[in-house]
Parts: C-alpha cells; structure tokens; sequence
C-alpha cells in the first residue's frame, strides 16, 4: 500500500436556488502511511469539504467528481452504507473543532468511549472500559479511572478534545482527519495535542489529515502541506519550505498576516488581503510614547477573589490599567481569564475584593451600576453569536445601543450606525442584513462597532481573534488599534494565543490558578527574567514543539494548599516553594514575579521568521 489516502482531481459542488456553487475544484493529495498533511487555507476556502468528501458526510445537494478517492487502495465511492459505518470510528476516525458539541453531554466520558470499542469490536464491557482509560492514558489525562465517570461539562475544553482523541484512536485507525482540533486550546494544551499526535504517528503509524487556519500548528506538526484559496490547491510541498520560502502571493499573505513572538504593534500593521501595509512604526504609538506624565487609570481590582462551589477561583487579584492602554491577560484554560473579565464588567459579582472605574468605587452587578459606568465598560466575546441578536438587521443591533447608551434620539441613530459600519470597515448597507448572512470576520467587527457604539472608555476583550483566519484576524487587530488611539480607549484583551497578546498588549499580566504570577511591560514579559510558569508558556509558543511538553493544568497534580501554586509543576521547585506561599516581588521597574526562585532567565532564542 503505497498510500493511505489518495485524492485525485476532486471537485465538490453544492445545488442552490436556481444555482450551483463550486466549493471544491480539482484538488488532489495523497497522504502515506504515518505521514500528517496539513490543509491550510481561509474560511470558505473548501478544506472542510474535502475532508466531508473523503468521510462521505457530504450533503445530498453536493455533488463529488473525482478521478480517484480511495483509502487503502478501496474506492470510497463504491462502498454500501453498511460498509462505510464500519470503516468510520474503526479505519478513519475524525476530531472536529468545538470539542463540547462532539460529546454526548447526557453521557460519561467512559461510556462514550466504550460505546465507540463495543460497537466495532467484540469485547466485554468491562474490557472495554480498561480499554478506554487506557486511551485516556494514552492522551496524557491525569487520573483516567476518575476521569472515566465524569461528564462532558465537568472538563476543562482542553480535557475535552482529549476525550475526543481517545475516541477517534479507540481502535487504532490508519487515518485521523482533524479538523480546526486546537482553535479553541491555549499553548501549552497545543503543544500537548501536537506531542500526542507525534505519538500516534511514532507508535501506530497513523495517518493524520490536519485542517486548519493556524498555520504555526501546521508547521510544528506536519511532514506536508497543501495551500487552498477558493477551492484549489495554490502550493503544496514540504511544510518547513512551503512556510519559510512561500512562493505563491496568496501563501505569502497569510505568512505576512501572522504575528510572530517578536513583533509588537510599534513595528507597524499587521498584513491584510490587501497585502503589506508599509505603516511606519511610530504610527501607532504605545502608552508609553504618548504625551502626558501620568495618564488616568481606567480599571483598578483590589483584591477581587471568587469562589465557585467552596472552590478558589481567584486569589486576591490587584492589577490597574491606564487610560488607552492595553493590558494583555494570559494563562490556561481554567485559569481565572474569563471570570475576572466577567467581574469587571459586572455581569458576576465577586465574592470580595473591589473593581474602580477612573478612580471611583462601582457596584458589583451591572444592574446595579449608574448609566454613564455601564457605558463605559463594553465588552467583545470570542463569539459574535453571543452578542448579535440572529433575527434583528445589524441596523437594528447597533441602534439600540446608541439610544440607550450614547442617548442619541431616533433620527440620529441612522446615519451614526452607518458611521460605526465604516469605522470598522463594513459597508453602509450591511445595517440591512442579518447576522446569519455575514461571514464570521463581518460578524465579529460588527460586534465591535456594538460595542463602541456608546463611545466606552474601558473594552474587555475575550479572546476576540481566536475563531478567526489569519488575515481575519489582522484585520480586526488593526481596527482595534486604530480605534484606541482614536478614542483613547483601555483595553483588558485576554487571550491563549502570546503571538496576538505580544502584538497588541502595553503590559501583560500572567494569570495562574487563579493568582497573578508576573506583571510587567510586553518587553518585560517576553525578555525575561520570568516565572516559571511564563516561561512554560512561552516555549510552548515557540515554533518547534517540545520533545515532552510539560503537563497542562488539566493534568497537573493539585496545587498546593500551603506553597506555591505551581510547584508540583515547577522545575526549580525547592522546600520553601511548599511551605509557603511566594511573595510578588519587583525585579525590575514596573516588572513583578511571584517566585521564591526570583525567576529565571528566560529569555526567548531568536526563532524563525514565521514562529517569531
């Protein structure tokens, strides 16, 4: 068998109203076996209807032509329906982007697994569930007997797409086909999704399909790689040359796109589909750069702590951000990221501690605060679904708030939400349409434009970029530096991707289990010295994968009541880091780390042009 899959010449279309869309057109691959080959390309550029088209979970008004679909050496056109349910979760296996919607959440993880070895292969059901903690074993879960009876809401996102994993090589396929797998994870989940694949390839000689937007996840983990731009495969080859040597224009776009470890938005604007923009650096000055000897704080937390279930959330957080600053948050899934933002913007109370708004004290739940203090705290969602009504007009969206918050009187407000559109690059008439025809970039900016539709001084922005394509992403990146220094707005932008928060953030701030391990400038942050946590992060960042990343916090050992938090993960881990709690202490102006060690050197190596 000289290959486990081989696509030759495939053309997928879909019947409309009156009209035929052509979504894939003569697009070949071929993937040996223990090889992984990356599809790269934007939203709607048809890798997800290659990979339907090879799991024949096409719709019935597509329509497939092809010289040849086979895997291992079988025509996949030519199998029955039974056929094909026995080769699916048994020969080739998928994992899909939300990990939540792929789990029966009326299930256990164990069930779900077992169901999966049950189904294609005769074994006692006792067997079958050794057989499924040994699977969670074998995607690095911590404790997977206990992890066996829980359910899907009771994991982490990142436990999550491990229990999808485990179901997908439950039996050992000979083909993965992932699909956007890690759009959703933090790095040092990544990189563990990244080593766990290696391992499959390594051990089981498993062929991997990985399609994706994220073009360093591609890099670090693929052996080739194929570029799609409206249907067609634009550049193909090896992924380390493809990426450092791109040779078609659409590929060299998408590298220009990304921000690397080593570039802050003083270097100049991110590419866009329009290509380079040469923006001198100076152009979009930082806080530092701006005139004034000490500028206004927007948000102060005192000592916000939060409890969910008797459980610590966050542990005494006290952090301040300036007027027209950006102050990047950090850290894993479960970290504590979401709920202080949450807390800030009122929508949770905190169990203690204070939040001020340019120097005045306000009230823990929105309901409760004055108009003018709830206009001026808007906040951006990682999904613009949570933030647009689906069955009103963008007009209709964008209007309220301009009458409940800005005041302005019903004349006014249409020519102010034209005015909006166009400050975020929408033309005038998308106040016509519906959220559900709009593409997800469209979406997202118009869930800006919501919220600065009341001109806030203070935007909390939760994971903004994550969901989006690279050029997507440039975009509102872009917009959203334009608009600070517009309005002078402060910006709280939490993030799991340090290329996006290196761009955009002043200051960063690295959260841990709920505790602020290191504070200090982007520069600071990224040059070292660091904690040990943050610079767990930033290796996990980097462009090469670790050979044996370090266990997430999904998999780590409890913390520790009485020391520091990350010892049972830390390295330099001594008898004082568990007997007592560490100290923040400055190592450098304006620069905090809470460490008995001090922190160490880490400092980035310089990296390749594409990992930063």
């Amino acid at each position: 068998m000289s290959s486990v899959l081989n696509v030759e010449r495939l053309s997928v279309s879909y019947a409309g109203r009156g009209a035929t869309h052509a979504a894939v057109n003569d697009v070949s691959l071929r993937i040996a076996p223990g090889e992984a080959l990356g599809l790269v390309g934007e939203s709607g550029s048809g890798k997800s209807s290659v990979a339907l088209a090879v799991l024949r979970y096409l719709p019935a008004n597509a329509k497939v032509e092809a010289s040849r679909l086979a895997f291992e050496d079988r025509e996949l056109r030519d199998l029955s329906a039974g056929d094909l349910r026995k080769l699916r979760g048994d020969r080739i296996a998928a994992v899909y982007q939300h990990p939540g919607s792929a789990l029966n959440p009326s299930m256990t993880i164990g069930a779900q697994i077992s169901e999966t070895i049950l189904r294609h292969r005769p074994m006692h059901r006792d067997d079958a569930f050794q057989r499924a903690a040994h699977l969670l074993g074998r995607v690095r879960v911590a404790d997977p007997e206990r992890v066996l009876r829980l359910y899907p809401h009771e994991l982490s996102g990142g436990m999550q797409q491990r229990a999808n994993i485990a179901i997908a090589i439950a039996l050992d396929p000979s083909l993965l086909v992932m699909d956007e797998p890690t759009t959703a994870l933090d790095a040092s989940v990544q990189s563990e999704i990244i080593a766990i694949l290696d391992d499959l390839r390594r051990e089981h000689r498993t062929s991997i399909l990985l399609i994706s937007h994220d073009i360093n996840l591609i890099r670090r983990s693929c052996d080739q790689v194929a570029v799609m731009q409206a249907g067609s495969v634009v550049e193909s080859g090896a992924a380390a040359a493809v990426f450092e040597e791109p040779r078609h224009a659409y590929t060299r776009a998408l590298v220009a796109a990304i921000p690397t470890l080593h570039r802050t938005k003083r270097d100049g604007r991110l590419a866009e589909d329009a290509g380079i923009d040469d923006t001198p650096p100076d152009a979009l000055p930082t806080v530092s750069d701006r005139a004034g000897a000490r500028r206004d704080i927007a948000l102060a937390c005192h000592g916000v702590r939060q409890f969910f279930g008797g459980q610590p959330v966050l542990h005494g957080i006290d952090l301040e951000i300036a007027a027209g600053e950006t102050f990047g948050l950090i850290g894993e899934s479960g970290s504590g990221k979401s709920t202080l933002a949450r807390i800030v913007t009122g929508l949770q109370p905190p169990t203690g501690g204070s939040v001020e708004l340019f120097g005045r004290p306000v009230a823990a739940r929105v309901e409760k605060r004055r108009p003018d203090e709830r206009r001026d705290v808007q906040m951006v969602f990682q999904s613009p679904d949570r933030t647009l009504n689906p069955r009103q007009r963008i007009g209709r969206i964008l209007g309220r708030p301009l009458r409940r918050l800005a005041g302005l009187s019903r004349h006014a407000v249409a020519p102010r939400v034209g005015d909006l559109l166009a400050s975020v690059r929408l033309p005038r008439a998308t106040a016509e349409r519906k959220p559900m025809t709009l593409s997800g970039g469209q979406r997202q900016r118009a869930a800006i434009a919501r919220a600065f539709a009341g001109l806030p001084r203070l935007v909390v922005l939760d994971e903004p970029t994550s969901a989006l394509d690279v050029s997507v992403q440039a975009t509102v990146l872009n917009l959203l530096n334009d608009l600070q220094r517009r309005q002078d707005t402060a910006y709280l932008f939490i993030s799991h991707d340090l290329r996006v928060v290196r761009y955009m953030a002043d200051r960063i701030g690295v959260l841990y289990r709920g505790r602020l391990v290191e504070t200090g400038s982007s520069d600071q942050i990224f040059a070292g010295p660091n904690h040990p946590y943050t610079r767990m992060l930033l290796e996990a960042a980097s462009s090469e994968a670790a050979a044996t990343p370090p266990a997430s916090a999904a998999t780590a050992p409890a913390a520790n009541p009485t020391g520091c938090t990350f010892a049972g993960r830390c390295p330099l881990a001594g008898a004082e880091c568990l007997e007592a709690e560490p100290p923040s202490r400055e190592v450098a102006p304006g620069h905090r780390i809470a460490c008995w060690k001090g922190g160490g050197s880490g400092r980035l190596t310089k990296s390749p042009p594409l990992g930063g």
